[in-house]
Formats: structure tokens, sequence, C-alpha cells
């Protein structure tokens, strides 16, 4: 760029820059998203990857109630086929994705040119309109809800393209391109517009809404990478002298790691190391036991870091007996090994107070119960790396945010109570496995390697515990629901017995009552609130059958039953109709009614039924109540007080598995895995079983974060 300075200079050099912008914006809009593009994808990538995982049952989610409205066949057979095509969803979305930023998307919205072919023009269906509307809200809905970081988008690209505002179609990865190129990815499947728009809404709940933290993720990790850049053109502009179009520092920062900055022990950090030293008095002696001193000189930090690294490329071909050393023991060793020196030096306090520290932390985690044996041997791995990583940083001890504390606690958290058999649960594992392996390289002795991957892991975890606690929602509500209707047929049933308790029936009205109108009851039941008086006309309908059927006592109770018979059959074939009940048994239902009452109204004939009825006609109803004699030990305490959010372990033939108590009532449990799907139901008196016969055992462990919970024991001292 070319500087006027005069009195105006700031506005000529802008109206320079500005002629000489338009022929490098093409360039530099390449270069740009070439930048952006795989910090977006390590992101989005994941989401979409995670949600075609479960596509079935979140598709199962979205589609809830209109899940009734579906044959069971039909229902089993779509899910199957999201199941096999799911991998193809993936790779041909990620696929559209990718060309929107190489430029090579269509535009299907752009008209064509031309005359129109008025020939070829019809009206749109319902179900395109239905369709249309669905997508277009989805991207409204998007663009409002993350409204300040598209904003922020725009304006990050407009200032690297040396522009001051750039249109909304320049930015790729708005919510309106992303969810286009999924509609072109759905279109040519086997669905229907019904089963596409849930789809689309699938794809709205669990990946569409991450975009807010993907475009924050994006906005700043570009922008860290800008400040020096910003400053070379803020002096471009006001300088008195042409500048270089690069800068040294700048290009040195980008292929040169940013050493961390050593921090000065603070009051905090002390008084930590003065409880360290009450803890090895009372348990010594111990492999944390002070080295004696035996020199006046101490190894150096990048010295002791450059032997954790050492350790660290032979630590997979070390001595099983090695291992069972102490850290700063291992550590002290391989330094010896690698001086030259005659000088015999020490680990300084503060060094060997931070590996005693670091040791343990591990030692902790190695001896959890929680943690299955292949994550805990991951998590273990990452004792020399975070070791190295520690030295000068003495906030890893005394601040919960720092990021290789923060790193360390997610990792653990996320190794909890996974079950080998949950698909979910396998790609937490893999994810952690992955989260070390990073760590184990050489940049993982690094600050800023931890922070980056802290970052990754901990909007990765919290997505998860967002979805999990969605699905904990949707199982808590149907548990909640499937114990008001089964409350709800109890009352039923309840109500029907009592009718019938202690009358001679005909078998025919009896089996009616039980198994056809209870649903005539129950529909009423459930309603009560809003029609009260339809239960009324259900319960008074179901008594005046009953009294309808048994002989009348004399004429003014025949005339009474005669009286009532009309309005009778209307209530009747009234509530059949609300269920919904088979046509043709209903015609048979009220033709053998109706021969019946013809007998039962003629002296004669109900005199020969009368002798009869004891024979098979007629049953007589009498109430039962049966009570289980429930055992009283401390296994059934346990499981009559068992809190919601108590963990507990069950053990079967295929291994152990752990369940998570969602929801309890007085009688029945629901316990669901880390990703919310159900484990098992049970019965309160069921869980006190398993209790008590071992199958089961009630987890009992520390709510602390693990370097919390090591830190704690000491600060308790």
């Amino acid at each position: 760029m070319t500087n006027l300075f005069l009195n105006g200079g700031r506005t000529i050099a802008m109206d320079n820059r500005q002629q000489i912008n338009p022929g490098l914006n093409k360039v530099n809009k390449i270069e740009i998203l070439g930048k952006i593009k795989p910090i977006f994808f390590q992101h989005f990538e994941q989401a979409v990857e995670d949600f075609c995982m479960r596509i079935d049952l979140e598709f199962g989610l979205q589609l809830g109630k209109n899940r009734e409205k579906m044959a069971k066949e039909h229902y089993t057979k779509l899910l199957e086929y999201l199941r096999v095509i799911r991998g193809d969803i993936k790779q041909n979305y990620l696929s559209k994705v990718n060309d929107i930023f190489d430029g090579n998307q269509q535009n299907t919205e752009d008209g064509e040119s031309g005359p129109l072919d008025f020939s070829k023009i019809s009206l749109i269906g319902d179900d395109a309109v239905k369709e249309n509307y669905a997508i277009t809200l989805i991207i409204r809905q998007c663009e409002h809800l993350f409204y300040e970081e598209l904003i922020g988008i725009n304006r990050l690209l407009a200032f690297q393209q040396g522009q001051q505002t750039i249109a909304g179609g320049q930015n790729p990865i708005v919510p309106e391109k992303l969810v286009r190129a999924l509609v072109e990815v759905v279109k040519p499947l086997k669905l229907n517009a019904e089963a596409r728009i849930t789809l689309y809404k699938a794809f709205e709940a669990n990946v569409f809404s991450h975009l807010g933290f993907i475009y924050s993720e994006l906005m700043t990790r570009c922008e860290t990478a800008t400040p020096a850049r910003m400053k070379v053109e803020q002096y471009r502009e006001s300088a008195p002298s042409p500048v270089p179009l690069y800068v040294v520092d700048e290009i040195r920062e980008a292929v040169e790691p940013i050493p961390a900055k050593i921090e000065q022990p603070s009051a905090a950090f002390r008084l930590l190391q003065e409880k360290l030293e009450l803890w090895r008095l009372a348990h010594f002696p111990s492999v944390y036991d002070l080295i004696s001193a035996a020199g006046n000189s101490f190894y150096e930090q990048f010295e002791i870091k450059n032997a954790l690294q050492v350790m660290q490329q032979v630590n997979d071909d070390a001595y099983p007996g090695e291992k069972k050393q102490a850290l700063k023991r291992r550590v002290l060793k391989k330094l010896d090994e690698l001086s030259f020196g005659v000088d015999v030096r020490m680990l300084a306090g503060g060094d060997e107070d931070m590996l005693d520290f670091v040791a343990l932390i591990f030692s902790e985690i190695e001896q959890d119960k929680l943690l299955e044996d292949a994550v805990k041997a991951a998590i273990l791995r990452l004792e020399i790396p975070l070791a190295a990583a520690s030295l000068g940083q003495y906030s890893i001890f005394t601040s919960q945010d720092n990021p290789i504390r923060q790193l360390l606690d997610d990792l653990f958290e996320a190794g909890m109570f996974l079950n080998a058999d949950e698909d979910d649960d396998r790609l937490i594992q893999a994810r952690i496995a992955s989260a070390v392996s990073k760590m184990t390289l050489d940049s993982g002795f690094e600050l800023s390697a931890w922070e980056a991957e802290a970052g990754e892991f901990s909007s990765y975890l919290n997505k998860k515990k967002q979805r999990s606690q969605n699905i904990e929602q949707n199982a808590r509500q149907l548990m909640i629901n499937k114990q008001a209707l089964a409350s709800s047929r109890k009352v039923v049933l309840t109500t029907i017995e009592s009718s019938m308790k202690g009358k001679k029936l005909p078998t025919a009205i009896v089996e009616f009552l039980r198994d056809v109108w209870a649903g005539v009851l129950l529909e009423a039941y459930t309603h009560k609130d809003e029609r009260p008086e339809q239960w009324e006309k259900s319960v008074r309908a179901m008594g005046e059958l009953i009294v309808s059927v048994m002989p009348p006592a004399d004429d003014n109770e025949r005339k009474q039953i005669l009286k009532l018979l009309p309005g009778l059959i209307a209530e009747l074939r009234s509530g059949l109709k609300q269920i919904s009940y088979d046509k043709p048994a209903q015609s048979r239902f009220f033709k053998d009614l109706a021969v019946w009452h013809i007998i039962l109204m003629d002296k004669k004939e109900a005199k020969k039924t009368l002798g009869d009825t004891d024979k098979a006609a007629t049953l007589s109803v009498e109430g039962e109540q049966i009570k289980n004699e429930a055992i009283t030990d401390h296994s059934s305490e346990q499981a009559d007080i068992l809190a919601e959010g108590s963990w507990v372990a069950f053990t079967s033939e295929s291994g152990r598995q752990w369940g998570k108590l969602l929801w309890k009532n007085a009688e029945n449990m629901l316990f669901v895995g880390k990703n919310g799907a159900k484990i098992v139901e049970t019965q309160v008196t069921e869980l006190a079983g398993k209790l008590r016969s071992g199958q089961a055992a009630i987890v009992r462990g520390s709510e602390k974060k693990i370097t919390e919970r090591v830190l704690s024991k000491l600060m308790s001292l």
C-alpha cells in the first residue's frame, strides 16, 4: 500500500488501498477460507459424526407422538433404513459443505436465465409447501439465535480481506448454506416429506444447535492469530515511512511455540507445600519422602523437562519394577544418566514438590475403581507429559481454571461410568484416547498444547452432557406419563370391580366391563380435569348396565329398567365410538344385550333364567386383594432411600453395567447410562433383591473432581 502523507493522508491511503485490494480479494479469500476451513471442520465434522452414529435414536425422539400414527413394522423398517444409510448421509453432507468452501456448490435458489416454459409449471403440492416452510423456519431460527456470532464472523472475514463489510453470501458457513446443503443430501433419500422434515429437525437439534459455539470458537482462534497483523495495518495507515509487508516476529510465532511464562510461587502454593510436608510426616516412610540432599546445586527446569521427554520416549519399554518407583526418583535417575558433570546435583524443593503433587494425583487415578481398565490405562499415560507441562506452572495446583488441571479433570470425568456395550460410551472412550495421544506427543510437554486440547475437549464434553440431559428429560417425562397411565388404569379397574362386587352378572357382561368398557373409562379418566362430566356419565352407564342385566325384583323395578334402557344404549354406543371399538363386535354385544333384556323383562323367562344362573351363564364377582409380603432388611432400606442421581453397578453374566437412578416413585425405578439411554426399569423390591444377592451394588464415590479430591485431602491436614 502507498501512503501519501498530506492533510488527508489517512483518507488517501484508505482510498489507495481500496484500489489495490480488488485485485487481491480473490487471492485473500482463498487464503482466508483455507485457514477457516480446518477450524470449522474440526468441530462441525465431530457434531455431524456424533449425530449420524445415533441418527435412528434422535430421529425417533424428534418424531415424538407421531410414532403412534405409524405402523410398528413401518417404523422399524424406517429406523433400519436410517441406520444403513447413516454413513452415506455423513459422507455426502460433509462433502457438500466442503464444496461450499471450494466454491463448487450449485446455487439452487438462483433463477435460470431464458424464457419460461409455462407448460412445465404446476402447482406445488401441500407436502412440498410444508417441507419448504420447515426448512425456511430452521434457517431463520439459526440466523436469529446466532445473529451476534454471524455479525462477528462477517466482520472478521471483511477485515482479513481488507474490506469494511462483506455481503452475507460471501460467508461460506452461514446457516442457509449449511441447511441447503443438507437438503440436497436428504432429498434423494427414500423418505416421504414427513420423514424428511423430521430428519431436518433432528439435524437442527443435534448439529445446527452447535453453530453458535463453532462460530465463537472460530472467531477466538482467528482473532488470536491476527493482533500482530492488525497492528501492522494500523501502522501502515499512520506511519511516515513505508513498512515491510511481513513482520519477522509474526512469522516466528507461526512456526515456533510460545514458551509458557514461568510463574512465581503464590502464597496458596506455599501453603500447599506446607500441607504436603505434613502429609509426608503422617505417612512416613513412603515413596514421597524428601530425597536426601547430597549437593548444593540443582537441576534446571529445562533439564528436568528434557529428562521427562526422554522418559516418555522409552516409557513403553521400561521394566515393570522401574515404573513402581516414585516419579521424582525416576526423573532424578534419568537426570544423572544424562548429566556429564562431576558435581552431584539435586532437585530443587519446588520442583520435587511439583513432581510429588503430580504423582499423588495419578496414584489416586490408579486406585479408582469407577474407571474401566482401558480408560484408566490411557489417562495414566499422561503422568509424564503433565509433569513436564507443570514445571513452573504453580497455578495448576491452586486454580481450578488452569487448562492442564481442567483437561485432566475432564478426561477423568468423561471416563467414569462408561458401559462397554453402549455405542456412545465407546465413542467417548475413543475421544479420550485421541486426546491422550495428542498429549503424549512432544507438543504435550508445552502449556499451549494443553490449553488448546482443554478447550476442545471441554466443548466436546459439554455437548455430550447437554445431549444426555435432553435424553434424560424425555425418559423422565415418559416414565411420569407411564406411571400416570398405570395409576389411571388402577383407578378404573378399582371402580369396575367395586361396581360388580357381590353381584351375580352374566359372564359376557363381566368380560365386557373388564376388557372393553375399561378403555372407555380410562379415556374419560385421563381427561377428567377438562371434561369431568364424561367420567360421571361413563361410570353411571356402567352402573345402569349392571342393574339392567340383573333380574328385577318386582314390576316397579322392571318398569324403571325399561325406562333407562334407551339412554343406556345411547351412552354405551357413544362410549364405544370414542375408543373406536370394533363394529362387528359392537353389533354382537348389543344383540346379545337385547336378548338378555327381553328375557329379563318376561316374567316366565326371567324365572327360568334365574333357575339356571348358578350353572354357567353368570359369575359371582368378589373383590380380592393379594398383598405381597415384603422383606424388610438393610438391602430394602437401601433401595427405599436411594436418591435420584445415585449410581448403581449391576452385575450379570455379560459383565458389569453402570446405571444412574434417573427417576423413582414408591414402587418403580428407572436407571439410565451416562448417555441418558435406559439401562433397566425395575421395582424397588427387585432392586433390593439384587442388592441382597450381590447382583447390584450402590456406588459410594466422591463428587469432587480428581485433582480437587487429592488436594483437598492435603489441605484438610
